[in-house]
């Protein structure tokens, strides 16, 4: 086995895993996350828009709490979070919200990884 094949059986795997751990806190995380802003407009605003509880509005409904959870200061200072709101949320549900996006992130570059080293080295599918 090379480890071009291997390095693709971890990057295949790996995508159904990120989006397990997706779909595992969209589905028990959300709910609490979105109690810590019961007050705030915007995320009250997105629920009611996005408020059946298909796939894809559990999905943008988490994508609006991971924006203001990764870049906290940007939505303190356009004033649509307080600092309050953001210190009542725990590190760890934090961190249920914001690592299944990242490792998204960083399985898109092992993609880009995969697609230029198969390019450069000539493999066949």
């Amino acid at each position: 086995m090379t480890f071009f094949f291997g390095y693709s059986i971890v990057w295949s795997v790996g995508v159904f895993v990120i989006l397990g751990l997706m779909q595992f806190a969209e589905y028990t995380k959300l709910d609490e996350l979105e109690s810590y802003f019961s007050e705030n407009a915007k995320v009250q605003n997105n629920k009611r828009f996005w408020g059946r509880s298909q796939r894809i509005d559990r999905f943008y409904r988490m994508l609006l709490i991971n924006e203001i959870l990764s870049d906290p200061k940007r939505y303190v200072k356009a004033g649509l979070v307080t600092e309050a709101e953001l210190a009542s949320v725990p590190l760890a549900l934090k961190r249920w919200a914001l690592w299944p996006y990242y490792l998204l992130m960083i399985w898109g570059i092992a993609l880009v990884v995969w697609s230029v080293w198969r390019r450069w080295c000539d493999i066949p599918i």
